[in-house]
């Protein structure tokens, strides 16, 4: 009887162990799968390709779905699959989460056609030196991803999220979401998902030129020390709270962009195309808008403050509640209800010196009806 109940609970240790085991190895392999390798034992196995030279889409390649893979200073030479555009490094819709990509020479260009690249590294991407190139980036996820130093030219990003990603000393050149450049080479996003989105986004010590990306969501992004060139198209585009310092836009277009609640300090929009733009509650310090087509825009309760609007024209923009003072060179046409209130500013310098310049301040004309009609007519 004894031998039983001894063999009894012999038995029962004998079952929960394994059922321990179990349920530990089995969580171990929903890591590992997660990490791209799992091996018999359920463990996460390395996925370390640093520095391989990828001349085919083997059976290794295909470690790096499923991601945390470090690829750091690899380079592909594919010369299959083949493309429309030609040999492709095949990584679309793919699990590239957490991946390392730091100094890739693509001499194949990547297709990452809804791949999933979430907090991965792309910092120095390049193809030979050159910018990568001819990239089908359409619904490409790469939120919280790093593009430091990356060059890239013509990427094909409808629909791409790069939300929180840094493109810090980043080159884009040729970036676009406009349906004509796709005819021929991709197919489309969903008409209702082609805008590309780079909400709090950081653009520090960045080129871009020749950018299309009219509709964009660069909500609550920073723009540090960054050029626009070449007449980069942003009209539309939604920039709402975000942050523009040292930052010139040389001849571009942002024709009806969403600029409320910006705060812009000592940047550049001579010559850029403002029609319509709305720039409601902004705070603009510092900068130039020299031959800007101004038309339409509103700065309904911004502050303005050491702008530059030679060449410009405001008469048909909406200044109600706009503090606009101490604005430098020759003044714009105005609404007819405001007028130029003319003074010197006066300054002293390091040497101690009083440095006295001619400014001016853009007021309510005081001979106006209290009721807001324009001045009365004698």
């Amino acid at each position: 009887m004894m031998f039983q109940t001894n063999l009894r609970l012999l038995g029962w240790s004998v079952a929960c162990a394994l059922m321990v085991l179990a349920s530990t190895a089995d969580a171990q392999s929903y890591r590992g799968r997660r990490a791209g390798s799992v091996t018999a034992r359920g463990s996460i196995a390395d996925c370390n390709m640093a520095g391989t030279v990828f001349m085919e889409v083997g059976k290794n390649f295909g470690m790096v779905n499923g991601g945390r893979c470090v690829l750091n200073g690899s380079r592909f030479e594919n010369s299959e699959p083949s493309g429309d555009m030609g040999p492709i490094v095949p990584l679309d819709g793919m699990d590239l989460r957490h991946s390392q990509w730091v100094a890739v020479d693509f001499l194949t260009p990547p297709s990452l056609r809804y791949a999933n690249a979430s907090q991965a590294n792309f910092s120095a991407i390049h193809m030979d030196g050159e910018p990568v190139e001819m990239v089908d980036a359409t619904g490409f996820i790469a939120t919280k991803a790093k593009f430091h130093g990356a060059q890239m030219a013509s990427w094909y990003v409808q629909g791409a999220a790069f939300d929180e990603a840094d493109f810090s000393s980043a080159l884009l050149t040729a970036w676009t979401t406009d349906a004509m450049s796709y005819e021929g080479l991709y197919d489309l996003a969903p008409e209702s998902m082609r805008a590309v989105s780079a909400q709090s986004a950081r653009f520090e010590n960045c080129m871009l030129e020749e950018c299309n990306l009219a509709g964009g969501n660069f909500t609550d992004a920073t723009f540090l020390l960054t050029k626009f060139t070449d007449e980069c198209i942003f009209n539309g585009a939604n920039f709402t709270n975000a942050m523009f310092d040292q930052t010139d836009f040389l001849e571009a277009s942002l024709s009806g962009s969403n600029m409320r609640d910006i705060r812009i300090d000592q940047c550049s929009f001579e010559d850029c195309n403002l029609t319509g733009a709305q720039l409601g509650s902004a705070m603009i310090r510092n900068t130039s808008f020299k031959g800007a087509t101004m038309r339409g825009v509103s700065f309904d309760r911004a502050l303005v403050d050491g702008v530059d609007f030679t060449g410009t024209d405001l008469s048909t923009c909406n200044l109600t509640g706009a503090v606009m003072k101490k604005l430098v060179g020759t003044p714009p046409a105005l609404p007819q209800d405001y007028v130029i209130k003319t003074y010197q500013d006066e300054n002293v310098d390091a040497n101690g010196d009083t440095l006295r310049t001619n400014v001016y301040d853009i007021v309510i004309s005081e001979n106006r009806y209290n009721d807001g009609l324009r001045e009365k007519k004698d």
